[in-house]
């Protein structure tokens, strides 16, 4: 559970020769956790929200500070706005190999499409979870960008 995620996300930054900063903490769910055990502020996490419409399914990157805008992403992905809504935990686990509060913004057990939310970008540095609760990285966040520009992610307006 997760420690193929995390190992997954070793291998991407190694072949594509990012550098990141590995750290190892205590068990963190909440993005403000995450931040206070981190000791990065809370906007620097990037938290990774798993959403669905019964039938397709999508990763919404946000900094943690925020949250998901679900009418923007059910517009952009033409999906009817009363049928978007969060992952269950269980759903969760099995489309991306982790626990909530663990979700990678990237490196899913399945290839699922990434929305990346702007807001992101304004940060200097960023951090977030690589898979265990217990495990994130931090790293410059033009790396991040380089990331996202590689998985063909969409990114657009999708926090409020």
């Amino acid at each position: 559970m997760g420690i193929a995620e995390v190992e997954g996300i070793h291998a991407f930054f190694s072949q594509y020769r990012i550098s990141v900063t590995y750290l190892e903490h205590e068990a963190v769910v909440t993005s403000e956790d995450a931040a206070r055990t981190r000791g990065f502020a809370l906007k620097q996490g990037i938290k990774a929200i798993v959403l669905t419409n019964g039938n397709d399914w999508l990763v919404v990157d946000v900094s943690a500070d925020k949250k998901v805008n679900m009418k923007a992403v059910a517009e952009k992905k033409g999906w009817s706005k009363g049928k978007i809504r969060m992952a269950t935990a269980e759903e969760v686990m099995e489309k991306t190999g982790c626990e909530i509060g663990a979700v990678p913004p990237f490196g899913h057990k399945e290839s699922i499409p990434l929305f990346v939310d702007v807001g992101i970008f304004e940060n200097t540095e960023s951090t977030f979870n690589i898979g265990l609760r217990t495990h994130s990285v931090k790293l410059k966040t033009a790396d991040v960008k380089k990331v996202f520009d590689i998985l063909h992610a969409e990114i657009g307006s999708f926090s409020s």
